[in-house]
């Protein structure tokens, strides 16, 4: 295996870490499905806001040491997320001092996770309470994934700025507070200590906090005027982990952010493609390490443009999502299965007692088994090494198992329209935004075809299906169908423009010269 596996970090918030090291040996600590493409972005900014403060943006003075203390805008969410009282008050129709004072009463009995909670700030902020209440209205509806049965606190504003960044927690019914990490389950970290190992952790530094933290939208100073002071946790977060010192994936998603950051619009309008393409990313990055511990060929996307009716593309595109929907899993069993093929496993189990001395070994890599676990074994190694794969398949099934599908979806890379069975099927979203990653300002079609296959592993057109093609799997016609349908797509969008029959150019339309 030529993969590269770091060593556990020793610190841990909840003291002991993960029960069983495997997924975060391979992909780190931790990808999760549960946590959005959006929600990886807002830990990342939380992340970046919290070391900016403290010196040290985007710098990794040794492996895997990340400690911060991120923003808890307690304040802020109380008034975005559990503050009903606004609608009764306005439905109330009463004078505007008798409005203020019948919500200052109602939000000082429910807010949470404040001490002694006083907003009567607000009013010197705010000319009337129906100018508060309009603010409070348009943060509402421009919250990321506003519209989820989530708790109040586990709910976020847009990242306008660094008053509307914090990190998600718990608030219990006496008002405790303590770090939730189901949607901020560290993807955010690991996003964060890619970036800060990339080839342009520089570059980015400069352009992160120029976009995001030294220049908020205006926006964010409504945040601000509700927040009042930043409210910071009360302790270090730390435990983030990333198994490998570099890694091709890192470089490309610099490169991409680099190329979305340059974009000549605001930072808000720039955000979702930041959001779409780390997505894609970290979704190659775990099929990526997968095939690293298989000893496999390079990562292929066969993405069919969704045609009226079923071809033989759409067929390959979801034989194509399907084996790498099944690569996690079997990249952990053979992981766990290559500690058998040591020097150390043959002494072992030729010991006078095998099942103990194997299970130090199992021990010292992947942190199992516990006393108990060993009880029923006997002397057989082999049942000791079954029963951890079949432990940690059982984890990983939980989350890491689900983020290739749950991610492709969200991102609009896969999709089941007009078919039984889930293949890759890019969205327009996810096609302009790699198209404002992949193309400085023109590009010859046949040139944007290469450029995903060779930045990303898609294939769309017959110049990258050349072995399905070799292989008999497909005709050259299915292939050059397929591209003929992207490019009307891209046409579709204004995002490509045929000057001859011979002749098509992808069109960034951010960078055109009549964009100005």
């Amino acid at each position: 295996m030529t993969m590269e596996v770091l060593d556990r970090p020793s610190l841990f918030e909840d003291k002991s870490g993960p029960a069983i090291w495997v997924d975060e040996a391979i992909w780190g600590h931790r990808l999760h499905d549960e946590q959005s493409p959006w929600l990886t972005f807002l830990e990342f900014l939380t992340v970046l806001l919290a070391e900016h403060e403290a010196g040290r943006p985007l710098v990794e003075d040794e492996l895997n040491t990340l400690s911060y203390r991120p923003q808890v805008q307690l304040k802020l969410r109380n008034l975005v997320f559990n503050n009903p009282h606004i609608v009764t008050v306005r439905a109330a129709n009463l004078s505007d001092d008798a409005s203020w004072s019948l919500w200052l009463q109602k939000i000082a009995q429910s807010a949470g996770g404040i001490d002694k909670p006083d907003f009567s700030y607000l009013r010197e902020r705010f000319e009337t309470f129906t100018d508060f209440a309009a603010v409070i209205d348009f943060l509402q509806g421009s919250a990321i994934e506003g519209t989820s049965n989530k708790r109040w606190s586990s709910k976020f504003v847009f990242p306008f700025g660094p008053n509307a960044l914090y990190e998600d927690v718990s608030v219990s019914a006496k008002g405790g507070i303590s770090t939730d990490r189901r949607f901020f389950a560290r993807t955010g970290e690991l996003l964060y200590l890619m970036l800060c190992r990339s080839n342009r952790s520089d570059e980015l530094r400069t352009k992160l906090i120029e976009r995001f933290l030294e220049n908020p939208a205006p926006y964010d100073g409504m945040v601000r005027a509700l927040q009042g002071e930043p409210q910071k946790s009360r302790a270090e977060r730390g435990g983030a982990f990333l198994p490998c010192a570099t890694h091709p994936v890192f470089d490309r998603l610099a490169e991409d952010w680099m190329a979305i950051l340059n974009l000549p619009i605001p930072a808000y309008d720039v955000i979702p493609h930041l959001v779409t393409v780390t997505g894609l990313n970290l979704v190659l990055y775990q099929l990526d390490r997968a095939r690293e511990v298989l000893a496999r060929a390079p990562i292929t996307l066969v993405c069919e443009i969704v045609s009226p009716k079923k071809s033989v593309v759409r067929d390959l595109s979801a034989d194509s999502y399907q084996h790498n929907n099944m690569l996690p899993q079997q990249a952990l069993d053979r992981f766990i299965r290559m500690s058998t093929e040591t020097q150390a496993w043959t002494d072992a189990v030729a010991s006078d007692e095998p099942a103990f001395n194997a299970a130090e070994i199992l021990k010292k890599a992947f942190d199992w088994p516990e006393p108990d676990d060993t009880d029923d074994i006997g002397t057989d190694p082999d049942l000791l090494v079954s029963r951890l794969v079949e432990r940690a398949v059982t984890r990983h099934k939980q989350h890491v198992g689900k983020v290739h599908a749950t991610w492709s979806r969200a991102i609009g890379l896969s999709s089941r329209r007009s078919s039984r069975r889930i293949r890759y099927a890019p969205t327009d979203r996810l096609l302009k935004t790699l198209v404002v990653t992949c193309v400085g300002r023109r590009m010859e079609f046949k040139d944007f075809l290469d450029a995903l296959y060779e930045r990303y592993g898609i294939v769309i057109g017959d110049g990258q299906a050349r072995d399905l093609i070799a292989s008999g799997n497909a005709d050259q016609e299915d292939f050059s169908d397929n591209a003929r349908r992207l490019e009307e797509r891209l046409a579709s969008l204004g995002l490509l423009k045929r000057l001859s029959d011979s002749c098509a150019y992808v069109e960034n339309p951010f960078q055109r010269t009549d964009a100005a």
